[in-house]
């Protein structure tokens, strides 16, 4: 394993041991079932199962998006907002660690 994966494997094991209702769970495997994905639609979904706000989602991405650096953020202009993208190399360390 290179040192890039182990590091971004250990972050997100640390992260995901922060989570002790499985809303951070759900979200990354909400990422493996649709490619691109905005905060409203996260929080759409995550909403009918966790007491979860939309800038407590807004804020978990961007966690994950800048320290864990797992998601990649596009700006789409006719949404006028920030589509996110697991990226695919680390859809397997991502995987992974949800199947543990």
């Amino acid at each position: 394993m290179q040192l890039r994966e182990q590091i971004v494997e250990q972050r997100l094991r640390a992260w995901i041991s922060g989570d002790p209702n499985g809303v951070r769970r759900a979200a990354l495997a909400l990422f493996l079932h649709r490619k691109d994905l905005s905060i409203e639609e996260i929080h759409e979904y995550l909403v009918r199962s966790y007491p979860v706000t939309y800038h407590g989602v807004g804020g978990m991405i961007g966690l994950v998006s800048s320290r864990i650096g797992i998601l990649q953020g596009i700006r789409d202009e006719k949404k006028r907002c920030r589509i996110y993208r697991l990226k695919e190399k680390d859809v397997l360390c991502v995987k992974r660690i949800l199947a543990s």
